[in-house]
């Protein structure tokens, strides 16, 4: 692999231990994937907040970066983490895993990195252009990063995405190579795609089926940024699709080559159907509803206070919607959570419901509109899901 001099001074040691390990491991990946050189990136998303999937093995990591002092060189960005950081009481959180959370976001805090605390920073205003090269590492985010703006990235583990956003750099392969961004199966929708959880299932149905590989979607006829994350979340979650495109919709639909597929299939109402019947779990007592996986946007709050209408959840459930802060402190959110929490439902910033141990296996049956959600969460052998379309969600848990 080609490194420029600069390069070289920071993989040697010359320019300290946290910029030499960043560009160990930065180098290897590329030489695994036979990647030519590295590359400039335009911003950077960490992965690896959660106390609750980092545990303590994390704080000796932070005790390498401390032997110097270091910054981000490019705009970064936090998942979210195990809790929401002001009402993690309310949560059921423990003060001991607090201290821990806390301390882990002051020290991604140290490093330059704003803590968003969230899935979905395309939501609060870190929008990618097209072409220009990330190192994000949320499933969803990075799916809609390469798919929804045409931007491009791989999907980067929590070491990957720090060391990139300590150097600026990352190594020239996969979905960066426009040779590697071609759709490998073309999918005709004949199902109708009416709600979020429709746009989820079919990503759910494509992953499981055809593990990896990049899809092309014809007669999909509306795709706006909600319905776009629902997809790519599900997407993720079950095939680990890093990039997806819908014709007339994914910026790269017009320029991709889709005349040399050869493998064709088609998601019907039978197909659709299928994915809903695997999550029908719950046999008796919903206990929660969750709702913001990925983070709930604008759109997504102010469609569930449509639905709710004038009626109240039910007193023997739960009611989560989880967002990020910044969304949350929106002025038209505002008096929109002011009314659903006055009837039973509860907005919780800065975690979520798959990396919250408030929620898994702290709940028996859940019912959720993500198929992302539902996948992980039913992981957990005390956990029953099922995956319903919002209208029919909110009429089950209302009176």
């Amino acid at each position: 692999m080609y490194l420029t001099k600069t390069q070289e001074e920071m993989l040697s040691g010359a320019k300290g231990v946290a910029l030499a390990k960043s560009m160990e491991l930065i180098v290897k990946i590329g030489d695994v994937y036979n990647a030519n050189q590295l590359i400039p990136i335009k911003s950077a998303q960490v992965a690896g907040v959660s106390y609750l999937t980092v545990g303590e093995s994390i704080f000796s990591f932070f005790d390498l970066l401390a032997k110097d002092t270091v910054k981000v060189k490019v705009p970064t960005w936090l998942n979210p983490a195990g809790m929401d950081m002001k009402n993690w009481q309310e949560m059921g959180i423990s003060s001991d895993f607090a201290e821990k959370q806390f301390k882990i976001i002051k020290f991604y805090e140290s490093l330059g990195i704003e803590p968003t605390l969230t899935c979905a920073p395309y939501l609060i205003g870190h929008q990618p252009s097209f072409g220009e090269n990330l190192a994000w590492s949320e499933s969803s985010a990075v799916s809609i990063a390469n798919s929804f703006y045409g931007a491009r990235t791989n999907r980067e583990g929590a070491p990957t995405s720090l060391a990139s956003a300590l150097t600026g750099l990352t190594a020239n392969y996969g979905l960066h190579l426009t040779e590697n961004r071609n759709p490998e199966f073309l999918i005709k929708v004949k199902a109708n795609l009416d709600s979020l959880s429709d746009y989820s299932a079919l990503g759910y149905w494509y992953g499981k089926n055809f593990h990896g590989s990049i899809p092309y979607f014809e007669n999909i006829s509306h795709l706006d940024i909600n319905e776009a994350k629902m997809l790519a979340s599900a997407l993720a979650a079950s095939g680990s699709v890093a990039l997806y495109h819908v014709k007339d919709f994914t910026p790269e639909s017009s320029s991709v080559d889709i005349k040399n597929i050869e493998e064709k299939v088609e998601f019907t109402e039978y197909e659709k159907k299928g994915i809903y019947e695997y999550f029908k779990q719950i046999r008796k007592g919903v206990e929660l509803v969750a709702i913001g996986c990925p983070h709930a946007s604008y759109e997504d709050i102010k469609l569930i206070h449509a639905i709710l209408q004038s009626r109240e959840i039910k007193k023997n459930v739960e009611f989560w919607i989880f967002t990020s802060s910044k969304t949350k402190k929106l002025v038209e959110v505002e008096s929109l959570l002011n009314d659903l929490e006055s009837r039973g439902i509860k907005i919780y910033a800065d975690t979520c419901m798959v990396v919250s141990p408030s929620v898994g296996g702290a709940f028996k049956n859940i019912i959720t509109n993500s198929a992302k959600a539902a996948h992980y969460l039913c992981r957990a052998d005390t956990t029953m899901v099922d995956l319903l379309p919002l209208k029919s969600l909110m009429k089950e848990v209302t009176e």
